[in-house]
């Protein structure tokens, strides 16, 4: 079992006052931030004394680790307030009170508990990583401060198992591998970031010569990594596009236009090099054997008109979207090769629902469709279907009952396996709620829904409309059930 190096920070004040690159309140502390502080104590006071090879080879070592494991307490964002303070950057004016600038302060107030940060210790090394990280364990006893020199903190290290690093409470952030447009990023310490803080502190240092000011270096080692919160999901990267003026579908035939869409992508994608995760048989076209269910692919959701006091619910958006998690590398794709080109019909129902008008994928351009759109893909925690969830298996309807507590309907059960299929973790929701009627106007009952052969039986996979509250805003597009790849179980985001 792998073990790990775990620095702990208490905050002797519940405040932490640090920003991100973007000058923007950043919560949790970025490892980069833990790094400089770790290196700070060290080298502070009587402790530099004491600096040897020894402990500069354990900032070494822990350079060469990957991103590590935050666990972080709740904090919430306090209220802001404005100091002045000496523009330092300006010596026009001899008086420091003549020349105070206005500065904006706004920290993040810990609700709770403690952080804790985890690195992995690879046990494979030549034997040194243990002696390392024992090393940065009593180095964390110098921690003086996390953020602004007012964010005093205690530190202290340990080496842990992995069983018990599972016990440690709060909240778990992993850093993400894949490119995450739009996301907040955090620095991470790689190899030569030690020599460059040292480099930078010396210019700081020597940033007066007589009547010469030199301005200091700025930190050039570090790499920069998006982190997400463990019970949240990751982004899902889409294309959507827009149908022309008096083109629109009916609700009920989503998968049918669920279907032409996915003819096109497939014509598309035999014509081009496009290189696909198992090439576009699997990715594109969604042709899997029992063994593969889970791989990549490609999501189909046409998306009907929501939102505003008027929507009739029919489909004039069509959405393509990646698993999540994905780089946006095929979305972008799709983006780029299907705008422009016309609908493909696959059977004789769909030519019929074309009409002899060819149906071109445009981009968007109604002015509400940003409000159409921002409903599928925005932030929300509550979450209801606008067209059916398809569960995959039976319903009886009954309830079970142990011990005089309602436990929940097969159902319920059932759209658990639902969730956990689509990639969203239990433990991230607050409430369930089915039902056959509609949440959305212009939504049917799910028995009026066409569905694929593979889904037909309506008693083997019932159909019903969901609201799920989650414990907090996740951003979409969300699809879940049997037909979530087809355009059944698509979810829009609601204000209730």
């Amino acid at each position: 079992m792998p073990s790990y190096l775990c620095i702990t920070i208490n905050f002797l004040d519940p405040f932490f006052h640090g920003k991100g690159d973007r000058k923007e309140p950043e919560w949790p502390p970025s490892p980069m931030r833990v790094f400089q502080a770790l290196l700070a104590g060290s080298r502070t006071g009587c402790h530099n004394i004491e600096w040897s090879t020894v402990k500069s080879d354990a900032f070494r070592w822990l350079e060469r680790r990957k991103a590590p494991v935050i666990i972080a307490p709740s904090a919430r964002q306090a209220y802001g307030s404005t100091v002045f303070v000496p523009n330092n950057d300006s010596d026009e004016e001899f008086d420091r009170q003549n020349r105070l600038t206005t500065k904006h302060v706004r920290p993040h107030c810990l609700l709770s508990g403690t952080l804790h940060y985890l690195w992995q210790i690879d046990e494979s090394e030549d034997g040194s990583s243990k002696s390392c990280a024992e090393v940065l364990c009593c180095e964390a006893r110098h921690l003086i401060a996390l953020g602004w020199g007012i964010d005093q903190v205690v530190g202290c290290g340990r080496i842990m198992s992995e069983a018990e690093a599972t016990t440690l409470p709060g909240h778990r952030w992993r850093a993400w591998d894949g490119l995450l447009p739009g996301y907040r990023t955090y620095r991470l310490p790689i190899e030569g970031s030690l020599e460059d803080l040292e480099a930078v502190h010396q210019s700081f240092l020597r940033r007066v010569n007589g009547k010469q000011y030199c301005p200091p270096l700025k930190l050039r080692k570090f790499d920069t990594v998006a982190y997400l919160r463990e019970s949240g999901l990751p982004p899902r990267p889409s294309a959507v596009f827009e149908l022309p003026e008096e083109i629109a579908f009916r609700q009920e035939d989503t998968v049918r236009v669920a279907a032409m869409l996915r003819s096109l992508a497939c014509k598309l994608a035999r014509e081009d090099t496009h290189k696909f995760p198992g090439e576009s048989d699997l990715y594109v076209a969604g042709h899997m054997k029992e063994e593969d269910q889970g791989r990549p692919r490609f999501s189909y959701l046409p998306l009907p008109t929501i939102g505003h006091a008027h929507a009739d619910g029919m489909i004039r958006r069509l959405m393509i979207a990646e698993p999540l998690g994905g780089d946006g590398t095929h979305a972008r794709w799709a983006k780029n090769r299907l705008r422009r080109e016309a609908l493909q019909p696959y059977d004789p129902k769909s030519i019929a629902l074309l009409g002899k008008d060819r149906t071109f994928l445009c981009d968007l351009w109604r002015s509400e469709s940003k409000g159409v759109i921002d409903r599928y893909v925005g932030k929300s925690r509550t979450w209801c279907s606008v067209t059916p969830v398809i569960l995959p298996g039976y319903d009886d309807f009954k309830m079970i009952k142990r011990h005089d507590a309602e436990q929940p309907t097969k159902a319920e059960r059932l759209l658990c396996k639902c969730l956990i299929h689509a990639g969203i973790p239990m433990e991230s929701v607050a409430g369930v709620t089915l039902r056959r009627a509609p949440f959305w106007p212009g939504s049917q009952h799910p028995r009026y829904y066409h569905r694929p052969d593979y889904l037909k039986d309506h008693h083997a996979r019932p159909g019903w409309h969901v609201r799920l509250v989650f414990r907090e805003p996740f951003a979409g597009p969300l699809a879940i059930g049997a037909g979530r790849h087809c355009g059944l179980g698509i979810l829009a985001g609601s204000e209730d």
